[in-house]
């Protein structure tokens, strides 16, 4: 796939892969320019239905600010390649991969991690109870009523999805260093008073 880049090159990759992802004698060709502020706020499902199209570009994790809520930073991006269409049964569906990495709170020491995170959306647009109940194992539901799907909602979602449970860092080694800097060790003299004699010497007095 092409990365995020300008010039004449970008414009000779991007055709290409269009060229290459979609049957141009089926489908309409429609592209985005690989860059983040290119990509639309909204996918849309109608039009899926009667076009195949793909989204590849890059987010700020600074602009999903439901994701940052559950990490340690707002920093980094989400590369995401999205493609929309319909498959074998004729269902509207939403698929690709999203690549970040995120900052989150080590569980072990509390401490920051970088930790990479990949989820592979597989999202099937239902507007029934009787679709609902028909779709199979592999996909999620995706209901919207009026065709619209936000993309930083969705993008949200899914990482929100894919996030560890207990992030931490690999091996005990990098917790073990913070946790020696947070807490120094008790110098030798102050860890061996009793306090027990300690009192004795207040209720004697000088």
């Amino acid at each position: 796939m092409p990365r995020q880049g300008s010039g004449a090159q970008d414009s000779v990759e991007t055709r290409a892969w269009v060229k290459n992802c979609f049957d141009t004698r089926s489908f309409e060709k429609y592209d985005y320019a690989l860059m983040s502020g290119a990509l639309p706020p909204s996918l849309d499902l109608a039009r899926a239905a009667r076009q195949t199209y793909g989204l590849q570009g890059r987010l700020p994790v600074k602009s999903l600010p439901r994701l940052t809520s559950a990490l340690a930073s707002d920093a980094g991006e989400v590369e995401l390649t999205l493609e929309a269409g319909l498959d074998a049964a004729r269902r509207v569906v939403i698929t690709g991969r999203l690549d970040a990495e995120l900052e989150l709170q080590c569980q072990r020491c509390l401490e920051p991690v970088k930790l990479k995170v990949h989820a592979e959306p597989h999202l099937a647009w239902v507007k029934t109870d009787e679709q609902l109940a028909a779709l199979p194992d592999g996909y999620e539901p995706l209901l919207s009523g009026d065709g619209q799907v936000a993309l930083k909602e969705l993008v949200t979602d899914e990482l929100l999805l894919a996030l560890p449970l207990v992030p931490k860092h690999e091996g005990d080694a990098a917790c073990e260093s913070f946790t020696e800097t947070a807490v120094p060790a008790a110098e030798p003299e102050e860890a061996g008073k009793n306090p027990f004699a300690e009192l004795a010497k207040l209720k004697r007095g000088p």
